[in-house]
């Protein structure tokens, strides 16, 4: 009798060993930077160039900031579904003798999709709807030594051939910092419209532009903060 209670309290032990084992073994988290969080909020000012790619003689890039927030939701430790809203100006330079052209269009951007973030490393990949709030052209011309300046803020008409709404893919690459409660995220981040910026040009004046195509492309530098929840 006593040596069944000896194997009885022996295999009691090893149970209760198998079972502190299987725990800790299925309770493993992956070793990743706040492996345990779940959401995390995030805000960037950025800055780089804006360019207009596609049937345009002579167009260059041009400086061009912008400025948002977003928050992620993690589905696991590494991926998380991102959501944000954000300011972004768009556009192009033109620089030919004797004239120097800009045009700037200021955007809305709400951007969905997915972000993954391994060892600090963050790539996300975004859907981005983009709104226009406004345009605006500026031009300097050199007549004869003499320079001039004009600015025009874009009116209806204007916005009859250009569109308004359009759509597109950005990809923002950055690496966390940890500092504090607080990681710094510097980082870089390329967009594109997908739909033609003109639109249908019935105007006579734009006849001969009918079958051209341009579309904004920007290439920007960033720097963050984000709070992990």
């Amino acid at each position: 009798m006593k040596k069944l209670s000896m194997v009885g309290l022996a295999l009691v032990t090893v149970l209760m060993c198998s079972n502190a084992s299987a725990q800790d073994t299925t309770g493993l988290t992956v070793d990743v930077p706040d492996g345990n969080k779940t959401m995390a909020v995030g805000a960037f000012i950025n800055m780089g160039m804006a360019h207009m790619i596609g049937d345009l003689d002579d167009a260059k890039m041009r400086f061009a900031g912008g400025f948002g927030a977003y928050f992620d939701f993690y589905i696991t430790p590494m991926l998380a579904l991102e959501a944000g809203l954000g300011i972004e100006g768009k556009g192009e330079r033109f620089d030919t003798e004797g004239w120097e052209g800009r045009d700037k269009i200021t955007y809305l951007e709400i951007p969905l999709g997915a972000k993954l973030n391994i060892s600090n490393f963050q790539a996300s990949l975004l859907f981005v709807l983009n709104f226009a709030l406004a345009g605006k052209s500026k031009s300097d011309v050199d007549v004869e030594g003499l320079d001039i300046s004009a600015e025009v803020e874009w009116n209806d008409d204007m916005w009859d051939s250009y569109r308004r709404f359009n759509i597109g893919p950005k990809i923002v690459l950055g690496y966390a910092i940890p500092v504090g409660p607080i990681s710094i995220v510097p980082g870089i981040s390329w967009s594109l419209h997908l739909l033609n910026e003109y639109k249908d040009l019935d105007d006579d004046d734009f006849e001969e532009n009918d079958d051209d195509s341009i579309r904004a492309m920007n290439i920007m530098f960033r720097v963050g903060a984000e709070f992990s929840l």
